[in-house]
């Protein structure tokens, strides 16, 4: 399965992903740019406005971060689906059928 996220601070560019931890890294890159703040701030800022705690595989921060950013899976035939990203890794496999 491929990811994808469209990143508007650098011109709405898509970058593509195997796997939801290297999304999660990308993420890094990202927040200070669209920010001006580092991750570990930005998940303070999170927490303080009530989204509770991170955990280590970024759920929390990812879910904060869709709302403003175009992100999903790329489907077999190409196209984009906007989706949450954690929840297609589990439940999206190709048993599960695409």
């Amino acid at each position: 399965m491929k990811y994808y996220l469209q990143d508007s601070t650098v011109g709405n560019k898509v970058f593509y992903f195997n796997t939801v931890k290297e999304v999660v890294s990308y993420f890094n890159v990202l927040i200070p740019r669209a920010f001006g703040v580092n991750r570990n701030q930005y998940v303070q800022h999170l927490i303080d406005l009530g989204h509770g705690y991170d955990d280590p595989d970024g759920v929390t921060l990812t879910q904060a971060l869709a709302e403003q950013f175009n992100m999903g899976i790329v489907k077999k035939n190409g196209k984009h689906e906007r989706t949450n990203i954690h929840q297609a890794s589990k439940f999206l496999k190709e048993e599960y059928g695409d």
